[in-house]
C-alpha cells in the first residue's frame, strides 16, 4: 500500500516571470515595437511625413536659412534629437534595439531604483545618451549623409551604463580596467558592424550614434546615485 502520509516532493520553485525586467524596461521595449508598427502600416505619404518631421536629417539641420528644407523653428530640429530613436527601419532593427534595451537597461533600472526617482533616473540616461548619439552623428556627418533612425545611442548608453555596474557593488570608475577592456570590445564590434551589417543585415550602422551614446551613458552612470546594485 503506497505511504500516503509522505508524498513525493516536488522540485518546482516559485513560478518566475518569463520576462524578469522591471516593468519600465518592459515597457520602454514594448514601446519601440508599437511605434514601429503603427508606422510601418500607415499610408506611404505618412511615413513619409514622419521620417521628414521626425528622423536626423543632417541636410535640414545644415540648410541655409531660407532654404525650403531648413525647419520652421528651433524647437523641431531639436526634438528629432530623440525622436529618432522611436523610428526603425525594418522589423529586425527594432526588436535588435528592443532586445538590446531589455538585456542592458534591466540592470542600470535595478542598480537606480525601482521607484519614480529611479525611473527618472533611468530615463535621463536613456535620452541623454539618444541625444548623445544624435549629436556626434551630426557633429561628423556632412549635409548629404542620410536620415538617422533607431533607438542605438540609447542602448549604447545604457550597454557603457551596465558595464560601470560592479557585480561586488556599487560602480566601477571610468578608468577601471574591466571598464576599459569592454569598451574596447564594443569598440571592436562596431568596426565589425560596420563593414558586416550593409551584406549581413540589409542597413548601414552609424558608428557615430553608437559612440556618441556609448560616451554619454558612460558619463551619466558615473554621476548618477547607485543603490546597493548586486549582480542577480
Amino acid at each position: 500500500m503506497p505511504d500516503q502520509l509522505n508524498p513525493p516532493r516536488s522540485n518546482a520553485g516559485p513560478r518566475q516571470p518569463i520576462i524578469n525586467a522591471p516593468l519600465l524596461v518592459i515597457l520602454m521595449s514594448a514601446l519601440l515595437v508599437v511605434l514601429h508598427a503603427l508606422v510601418t502600416f500607415s499610408s506611404g505619404d505618412d511615413q513619409d511625413r514622419i521620417m521628414w518631421d521626425y528622423a536626423i536629417a543632417p541636410f535640414r539641420f545644415w540648410a541655409p536659412a531660407g532654404s525650403p528644407e531648413v525647419y520652421p523653428d528651433h524647437i523641431s530640429g531639436l526634438i528629432t534629437l530623440v525622436s529618432t530613436a522611436l523610428l526603425h527601419v525594418d522589423w529586425t532593427h527594432v526588436i535588435i534595439n528592443s532586445l538590446m534595451l531589455l538585456a542592458f537597461g534591466t540592470p542600470v533600472a535595478r542598480a537606480l531604483g525601482n521607484d519614480v526617482r529611479g525611473w527618472g533616473f533611468w530615463m535621463l540616461l536613456f535620452v541623454g545618451s539618444v541625444v548623445g548619439g544624435s549629436a556626434l552623428y551630426l557633429a561628423l556627418a556632412d549635409a548629404n549623409a542620410p536620415f538617422l533612425i533607431g533607438a542605438s545611442g540609447g542602448t549604447s548608453g545604457l550597454m557603457a551604463a551596465a558595464f560601470l555596474l560592479d557585480p561586488r557593488g556599487g560602480k566601477r570608475p571610468l578608468w577601471a580596467r574591466e571598464f576599459v577592456t569592454f569598451s574596447a570590445v564594443f569598440a571592436m564590434i562596431n568596426v565589425l558592424l560596420v563593414v558586416v551589417a550593409p551584406y549581413a543585415l540589409g542597413m548601414l550602422i552609424s558608428w557615430e550614434a553608437h559612440l556618441g551614446g556609448y560616451i554619454a551613458g558612460a558619463l551619466l552612470m558615473a554621476v548618477l546615485p547607485v543603490r546597493g546594485y548586486r549582480a542577480a
